[in-house]
């Protein structure tokens, strides 16, 4: 992503979201399908939480999203406990089906949300780079889902006028 790709970015595009959410699911999926039960106990960056946690969290916040479920303190970390609690008894691969469903299915209703839940596609990302990290994966936040990632955490910036954020990596440059 260039500067005038940034610029570009100034226009919500509705499908992005969900074109991230599969490029994620295409890559994401496969890798824990391929790893041991036990990896699943590994700690990640987010405090507290296993990759299982985190595989957990992903999967509830985004049926939530394609279910419409959005009660007072969604996705606050109260309820973010309480889903990761609730599926605990589940076996890991229960919790990857979910996860692929949601990544799956999202994208519809994030498009209708008109831009109000692009952020959860963003973090469903982030959270996709702490798993590979996890497993010791190379590039752990790189990938085809990258420019992707980029243009939403411009528009999310520009959104919420943060500060100007400058992200250079390798060949491509994100500016807000």
């Amino acid at each position: 992503m260039n500067p005038a790709d940034a610029r570009d970015a100034l226009e919500r595009d509705p499908d992005l979201p969900g074109r991230l959410l599969v490029t994620e699911r295409d890559v994401l999926i496969p890798l824990l399908r391929a790893r041991a039960e036990e990896d699943f106990a590994l700690r990640t960056a987010c405090p507290g939480w296993t990759v299982r946690h985190v595989v957990a969290h992903c999967g509830s916040a985004l049926m939530r999203v394609v279910e419409g479920r959005f009660e007072e303190g969604v996705f606050s970390p109260e309820s973010n406990d309480r889903d990761i609690a609730e599926r605990a008894d589940w076996p890991v691969s229960r919790v990857v089906d979910e996860l692929e469903r949601g990544m799956t299915e999202a994208g519809p209703a994030i498009v209708k949300a008109g831009g109000a839940l692009d952020a959860v596609a963003l973090g469903e990302w982030i959270h996709a780079g702490d798993v590979r990290d996890a497993f010791g994966a190379p590039g752990a936040y790189a990938g085809d889902g990258l420019p992707y990632a980029l243009t939403l955490l411009v528009q999310r910036a520009r959104e919420k006028s943060s500060v100007s954020l400058h992200a250079d990596l390798d060949d491509m440059d994100a500016v807000s």
